[in-house]
């Protein structure tokens, strides 16, 4: 059975890989054909999965 600590590292380089693709790919993306809302929510959803991210390293730690 996976402990919490091998759950942190396995889910940290994801929240930081899925944010980088959110950033890179669907903010641009919806930005390109000028869907305003999407490419903010999109922006929204990315930053979340970074804070996350870092929130998890931070927590790494600890644990």
């Amino acid at each position: 059975m996976i402990g919490i600590g091998k759950a942190f590292e396995f889910s940290i380089p994801l929240w930081f890989m899925s944010a980088y693709l959110i950033l890179r790919l669907d903010a641009v993306g919806y930005k390109l054909r000028t869907m305003k809302k999407e490419a903010r929510a999109s922006r929204l959803i990315g930053w979340i999965n970074v804070v996350l991210g870092i929130l998890a390293l931070i927590g790494s730690w600890f644990i």
